[in-house]
């Protein structure tokens, strides 16, 4: 059974990263309020990171009632009208920036009507605001990007709305990149995307690791030798940790990329990724969707 763990040789694991798709697609979700707007910068910067096409998409929502004037010909086809100028009008200002793109106006219910697109179409990366015409709420992300993330397929860029309208000319500045790894060879996959927006954006990428503490000490039987040992043991593998993410980080320099590494003796959590944001100041966050659990 192959090792999946750290390897002696990190150039190793790093050179057989997944390279990313030739021209690869990017969707775009909008629902035309000021805060789904805040993909475009974002979408933007892909794109000309992976030398992607950009594909916008809108969907306009029916209420379900057959009654109501959103099912009535006329307001149907004032509302589409109005959609597809509001497409067009994003797509010159994004064609002028050499960027490939395109649009797509449907209608429904939103969430599967973007699942829908994804399936019909190879997509390999969605960028969604984080909430829609519905503003900002109580929860961290709203219903329909709940419902998609939870069952798409595709890498995905959630980007915090804020009610703050950017034009697609001013592409989003990103300069702290923060990519967790553990000690899998699963969680190098977020790395070309890191790399690749790094050197667009000329952003420095931080790389993070967590070591589990030992968990033994609160047991009584445990000896002061034995405890000793244990303490020894994580100070190595510390020091092992330390060792690999430097020499990725050579590789890294070497490629023109400012990098810098941290590894910790803590728990690896979601929480932990919220502080290590907060404390260096990180505006972009790239993480494969599983690492060494496997799911």
């Amino acid at each position: 059974m192959e090792n999946d763990s750290l390897s002696n040789d990190p150039l190793k694991p790093l050179g057989a990263r997944p390279t990313l798709s030739s021209m690869p697609r990017i969707l775009a979700c909008l629902d035309r309020s000021g805060l789904s707007e805040t993909v475009l910068s974002y979408a933007v910067m892909l794109a000309r990171a992976t030398a992607g096409t950009l594909t916008l998409i809108n969907v306009i929502e029916s209420s379900g009632d057959t009654t109501s004037e959103s099912h009535d010909a006329l307001m149907w086809e004032l509302k589409r009208h109005e959609a597809l100028q509001y497409m067009g009008q994003l797509l010159e200002r994004i064609e002028r920036l050499d960027v490939p793109v395109d649009a797509q106006v449907e209608e429904g219910r939103a969430a599967e009507q973007i699942l829908s697109f994804t399936r019909q179409h190879p997509v390999d990366f969605l960028i969604l605001a984080s909430h829609g015409t519905h503003g900002l709420a109580e929860w961290s992300l709203s219903s329909t990007v709940s419902k998609i993330v939870s069952r798409t397929h595709s890498s995905f860029i959630i980007v915090p709305a804020i009610p703050v309208y950017q034009h697609a000319e001013q592409e989003s500045c990103v300069r702290r990149i923060l990519v967790p790894l553990d000690d899998s060879s699963r969680s190098l996959v977020a790395l070309p995307l890191a790399v690749r927006i790094a050197k667009q954006q000329r952003a420095e990428l931080i790389l993070a690791h967590a070591i589990e503490p030992a968990s033994f000490h609160h047991y009584s039987g445990v000896a002061r030798a034995d405890r000793k040992i244990i303490d020894d043991a994580s100070s190595i593998l510390e020091s092992v940790a330390q060792d690999y993410f430097r020499q990725i980080a050579a590789r890294l320099k070497g490629e023109g990329i400012e990098v810098s590494v941290i590894v910790t003796p803590r728990p690896s959590s979601v929480d932990l990724i919220y502080e290590i944001v907060a404390s260096e100041n990180v505006d972009f966050v790239v993480l494969a969707a599983h690492g060494s659990s496997g799911s």
